[in-house]
């Protein structure tokens, strides 16, 4: 079983301001190791439930360069970087049995959410993304979309 789990940091536990998103802030280290610890504790699910899974971590915000490699439990895979496919979805293909989204924020406008926002390729939106633009990849690679939540 190939199990996709796609990090983002603004919902992830603990993070509750920009300065703990952004690379040029003070607080931006505390966020990242965050992140990593909450990708570990969601690959040590998984591993626990499907002892065999293979798992690939993608590093879902920003520049995909957050998540601590050397903080990253090691029986995961780890796609970073630019340029990539698929964006937040890299790794994902037609092998891929499961996709959980993890530390995924509220789009723009969803009522009370800590740090609610929504992007387009080269811009942000104050309310809502096109409908289905997040399942599309997957729909594509007929592949289970779960979220993982707190």
């Amino acid at each position: 079983m190939k199990v996709l789990i796609s990090v983002d940091l603004e919902g992830i536990s603990g993070v509750v301001h920009p300065a703990e998103t952004n690379p040029d802030r003070y607080d931006y280290e505390r966020g990242r190791a965050l992140m990593t610890a909450e990708a570990n504790a969601v690959i040590a699910g998984v591993l626990d439930a499907e002892p065999d899974a293979v798992v690939w971590v993608a590093d879902a915000h920003g520049t995909f360069r957050n998540i601590l490699p050397e903080g990253l439990d090691r029986r995961a895979h780890l796609v970073r970087g630019k340029p990539r496919p698929l964006g937040m979805l890299a790794g994902l293909d037609e092998h891929t049995d499961a996709v959980l989204l993890v530390g995924y924020h509220a789009r723009a406008g969803a009522g009370p959410a800590v740090l609610a926002h929504s992007r387009l390729p080269g811009r942000r939106l104050r309310r809502g993304v096109p409908a289905g633009a997040a399942a599309r990849p997957t729909r594509q690679h007929q592949t289970e979309l779960a979220r993982a939540t707190r």
